[in-house]
């Protein structure tokens, strides 16, 4: 009996390695076989290589905590891209990117370049950077990198990679069931729709997220983001303030407040009604303070005052806006060179042009728009014949920016103005 036991255990320890050795082993015959598709593979060998590489997807599954997942991983993107299936090779390399951070960036970057084709050309730079982009130190498990794989893909749209994104979606929720943060890659999923214009699909599974995760905390993002579909995309604006309203509604104290008040200012606005505008992106702005969403419901309001022709409410509220971003070299300097476009086109008001561009380039005197604004503002003085600030002000731009192009142009003013 004894021996009988001995042996029971000695077969049930040595099962594993005899896993570990078939794994091992069909791993291998996929390297092999991969070895016999030529530099320039026929449309058979393409084909034969996308067997190879669905088939490495099957091992992949079966041996998740394998090490060498990492290699079948990397050889199954390599078929891919030469099996001219981009898409499956950028959703591969994501994973392996993601779920694997460790793995050299230059075996990948060169199958990058090609599967990166699978995305709408205006998103590729997007696709490069989420795909370079560091993990957030949260993600430690396997299954939360593999979650920012699928964010990562949540984000780029492309007509035939929509199918295998999708795809990467439903094998992680059959996979990982018991996910403790499943609620977040659920509005992902309708992230993934929406980008693609499923935005039918998109709202399902905004409301899946939402109503199946009682205690989420997304549960008025996932109800904004239905708005937002209406609004945005169904042109159904009726919808959208309904949906809107019940966040507003059921979640008074929520963080999404402010977006829902910006967003019914934004369908006032187009539905010509400014005053109700100006009262939700008054309500937007006291909600959201000095984020980008914020400066947003600025510059919206300031369009408002000028769709109704009030010129100097407008000109304030960008100076305002400018005020409240004055940290931020772009968003400050933008909001002032709108309200000295306003002051010159709308107002006929030289000096309040000139106000605006000397605020900005007081505010950033080194910035990046530091050149256009001297030279601008130059030629403002000359306007009002203010020539000893204009000539002032054209010296400064020649000696601290001689190599700009702008410094020949003012050169030649500069001349003019001293003879």
């Amino acid at each position: 009996m004894k021996k009988i036991l001995i042996s029971f255990l000695a077969m049930i320890f040595a099962i594993p390695c005899v896993c570990a050795a078939d794994a091992a082993a069909s791993l291998e015959f996929y390297k092999k076989q991969a070895l016999t598709l030529s530099a320039q593979p026929t449309r058979e060998e393409r084909a034969f290589a996308k067997s190879l590489a669905d088939g490495l997807g099957t091992w992949i599954k079966q041996n998740p905590k394998q090490p060498a997942v990492v290699d079948a991983l990397l050889l199954q993107a390599r078929l891919y891209v030469r099996a001219n299936d981009n898409d499956r090779a950028l959703v591969t390399l994501f994973k392996l990117r993601k779920m694997y951070p460790q793995t050299d960036l230059a075996l990948l970057n060169p199958l990058m370049a090609d599967a990166v084709l699978a995305v709408n050309a205006k998103n590729r730079d997007t696709a490069t950077s989420l795909f370079a982009m560091t993990l957030p130190e949260e993600a430690k498990t396997p299954a939360q990198r593999q979650a920012q794989a699928l964010y990562a893909l949540s984000k780029l749209p492309g007509r035939s990679l929509y199918q295998p994104a999708a795809q990467a979606f439903e094998d992680f929720f059959a996979e990982n069931p018991n996910y403790e943060s499943m609620d977040i890659v659920e509005l992902w999923y309708g992230d993934l729709h929406r980008v693609n214009e499923n935005y039918l699909a998109a709202i399902s599974q905004y409301k899946k997220s939402g109503e199946l995760y009682p205690q989420t905390p997304y549960r008025a993002a996932s109800l904004r983001l239905i708005g937002d579909i209406y609004a945005d995309n169904l042109k159904d604006t009726a919808s959208a303030m309904a949906t809107y309203t019940q966040v507003l509604r059921e979640f008074p104290g929520s963080s999404e407040t402010g977006i829902v008040y910006k967003h019914m200012a934004i369908l006032d606005e187009n539905n010509k009604q400014y005053d109700s505008a100006l009262i939700n992106y008054d309500k937007a702005i006291e909600l959201l303070g000095a984020t980008p969403a914020a400066y947003e419901a600025y510059q919206g309001k300031a369009d408002v005052y000028v769709k109704m022709k009030d010129y100097q409410e407008a000109y304030n509220t960008l100076h305002q806006t400018a005020a409240v971003f004055n940290g931020d070299e772009e968003k400050a300097t933008e909001a002032l060179l709108k309200a000295a476009d306003i002051a010159r086109k709308k107002m006929r008001d030289q000096t309040k042009y000139a106000q605006s561009l000397e605020k900005a380039l007081l505010s950033h005197p080194k910035g990046k728009n530091a050149p256009q604004l001297m030279y601008d503002l130059g030629r403002a003085y000359e306007q009002q014949n203010r020539n000893a600030q204009a000539i002032e002000i054209y010296k400064k731009l020649i000696i601290n920016y001689p190599t700009d192009k702008l410094a020949s142009s003012a050169q030649g003013r500069l001349a003019r103005l001293q003879k």
